[in-house]
Order: C-alpha cells, then sequence, then structure tokens
C-alpha cells in the first residue's frame, strides 16, 4: 500500500509495481495523516490487510510519529524511498528509515551512511516507463526554442547554481524561452526570479511529452551536484519523451550518460550559450541525440526491470518470504 499518489509513484515506479507480480494498492493517505486525519487509513489497513507500506520522502509531511505507531500496531513494516537523498539524508529521511525494514535511496554514498546506523538499505534510481514516457503531440503552448518544466526551489545550493547555468544566461540574452512550474519563479521573495513574460504557468506532468514534442530544447537542473548517481527524475522522463535535453553537468549525469549522444551537458553559463546556439540549428544532430538518449532510458533505467530489482532486494534480504507475503521480522 502506498501512502502517495505523486507522479513519482503514480506515473513511475508504483505503474510498474502495478504490473509485476505485486498487489499494488494506490492511497493519498500520506496528506490525510500530515493534517491528523487517520480513520480511512485504518479502516483500509483492516480492509485491505497490507504486506507492507510504501511510500517516499515528502509523502508524510507531519504525523510521522503516529503513522509509524499505527503501523507497529498492525505490525506492517515500512519500506521508504528517501528519494531527496543526500541532501535530507540527516534532516528528513533519517527519521522514516529509522522505523522501515529497509530503506531504498538513490544516492549510492548514503548505503554505508544508513548501514553505520543500523539501517538496512539499497540502490534504487530513477527511471521511466515505455507506457508512459513517450513522444507527444504538438502542442502550440510550448513551441518555443527553449523550455524548462520544473518548481523554483530555493532551498537547495547546487539548484540555485543550475538557475545561473542554465536559465539566466538565456533569459538576459533574450532567448525563446519559457519557464513552467509553480508560481514561485514570479514570487519576489525567492532567491532566484524572472520576468512574468518567461513565465508559462504550471505543467501537467501528462504534458511533459507533448512539451518535449513541442520545443527545440529541454533544460535541466539539479538540487544536487556532488552525488555520482543521484540527479533530477526530469532526466530521465524527458529523455524517455524523446526530449532534447541540454542539463546541467553533475557527476551523476557523466557517469550515466554520454555527453553529445544521449544529452548535452553544460558546465557554466557560457558553455550554456554555446550548446543552444549550436543545437537551435542543428535538427538533425537533436533528433539523433534524443533518440539516442531515449534508447539508453528504456534500456537501462526502466522502471519494470528497477521493480524486478526493488522485488530481488526483498527476497535477498530475506524481507519476502514468499508470494506476495512480506515478513514482519
Amino acid at each position: 500500500m502506498t501512502l502517495s499518489t505523486a507522479p513519482i509513484i503514480k506515473f513511475g515506479i508504483g505503474f510498474a509495481m502495478g504490473k509485476s507480480e505485486i498487489d499494488f494498492i494506490y492511497t493519498d493517505f500520506g496528506k490525510e495523516i500530515s493534517i491528523g486525519k487517520y480513520e480511512t487509513l485504518i479502516e483500509s489497513i483492516e480492509k485491505y490487510k497490507p504486506d507492507a507500506f510504501f511510500y517516499e520522502h515528502v509523502a508524510i509531511f507531519k504525523n510521522r510519529d503516529i503513522f509509524f505507531n499505527i503501523a507497529k500496531r498492525y505490525n506492517i513494516p515500512i519500506l521508504y524511498w528517501a528519494i531527496d537523498d543526500p541532501i535530507e539524508m540527516m534532516s528528513e529521511s533519517i527519521k522514516h528509515a529509522k522505523k522501515s525494514i529497509l530503506t531504498f535511496t538513490p544516492a549510492i554514498e548514503c548505503i554505508g551512511k544508513y548501514e553505520s546506523m543500523g539501517i538496512n538499505a539499497s540502490f534504487l534510481m530513477f527511471g521511466c516507463n515505455e507506457e508512459i514516457h513517450r513522444p507527444g503531440k504538438y502542442n502550440k503552448k510550448f513551441d518555443h526554442d527553449i523550455v524548462f518544466v520544473g518548481n523554483n526551489y530555493s532551498r537547495y545550493p547546487a539548484r540555485l547554481q543550475g538557475y545561473k547555468i542554465m536559465l539566466e544566461p538565456l533569459i538576459k540574452r533574450g532567448y525563446d524561452i519559457k519557464i513552467y512550474g509553480n508560481k514561485w519563479w514570479i514570487d519576489g521573495s525567492q532567491k532566484f526570479t524572472i520576468d512574468k513574460k518567461f513565465y508559462g504557468g504550471y505543467c501537467e506532468y501528462n504534458e511533459i511529452k507533448d512539451a518535449c514534442a513541442s520545443a527545440k530544447i529541454m533544460l535541466g537542473v539539479h538540487s544536487i551536484n556532488s552525488s555520482s548517481t543521484m540527479m533530477s527524475m526530469k532526466t530521465f522522463e524527458i529523455l524517455g519523451c524523446r526530449g532534447f535535453y541540454i542539463t546541467q553537468y553533475t557527476p551523476a549525469i557523466k557517469n550515466y550518460f554520454a555527453n553529445n549522444k544521449h544529452l548535452v551537458w553544460s558546465k557554466s553559463h557560457l558553455e550554456t550559450l554555446r550548446n543552444v546556439d549550436n543545437y537551435l540549428v542543428r535538427k538533425s544532430d537533436r533528433d539523433y541525440i534524443s533518440l539516442e538518449g531515449q534508447k539508453e532510458c528504456y534500456l537501462k533505467h526502466s522502471y519494470k526491470d528497477k521493480v524486478n530489482f526493488f522485488i530481488n532486494e526483498l527476497k535477498r534480504k530475506g524481507i519476502w518470504k514468499y508470494d506476495n507475503i512480506y515478513s514482519n521480522a
């Protein structure tokens, strides 16, 4: 039983789990728990008798201890995906990880740290689903030379650096760029803001594939630039949708993708300008790279394969004792 229907669950790993041998139940109980409502959670536990809870980092904002007590009362183990590691590991992830029977993390550097604290941990990166992350249709809304889809967060230094590398130089030079996300982009209290003329409003998750089909260039920014494995989940979504992707450089990007083959990376604002100028006029190269990026994602970053790994990890660690039943030991 999940506690969230966030896109990373509903359209990501949860979608693939639902097509596997796991009997997967979607709920939004994380939101209810966070506002102090537990009745529906308890009713569903008693009705469905879930073998485990599986949820991602942001599913529960408040009242986590009450949830932990409910899970303990009904003897239901927790499988936790710490999707904001490594940056949130010690501030937030650890609170859930300590209560989990197994914690998954997309940051391989965190596994040893968890294990040093006696926490069972395994590696699980983001990915894509071929049935969802596929080429979309032309949409005039996204018919721009350059598009960025993502919310404006000021609390991550690497992300702010990414804005300076990927967004600011293009805005200052007056390129045909549109930024989609929450209204914090035009909120003057934020550390980085844009003029309203560059703001396109919110982009629904199911519109991302159309943005990739309509814009010449999709930009990428990352909240973490120090991990060898953790990168923005948009990387896999955009590549899966066959978007031509120019992204902020990170070690993880370099470790998993080839520059100018699967995507294009920029280490500075000047490199961003050069890359954009270079590829805006080279449609055949954009088409080739976006297709190769999609192939790479489908081949090596499919959620179907990640779910198989997920199940095998549960079995390897003695958590999955037999079909569809988790050990509470």
